[in-house]
């Protein structure tokens, strides 16, 4: 005969994992969005220092 205990219900992690998840999702989307704001930002001011160096030129002849 078997001396071992009974088996038992385990923890429900479930809502814990979901939880955890969604904010990794969210803090890896957020960090997505910053990168590409970033480079959107950047790309704007690198168009707009062209522009006015074109139109410095031009006005200088």
């Amino acid at each position: 005969m078997s001396h071992r205990p009974p088996i038992q219900r385990v923890e429900d992690y479930t809502d814990a994992f979901l939880t955890t998840l969604g904010v990794f999702l969210f803090m890896a989307f957020w960090m997505i969005a910053a990168t590409l704001g970033s480079l959107w930002v950047a790309v704007t001011a690198y168009c707009l220092d062209q522009l006015f160096r074109w139109v410095g030129r031009l006005r200088a002849g």
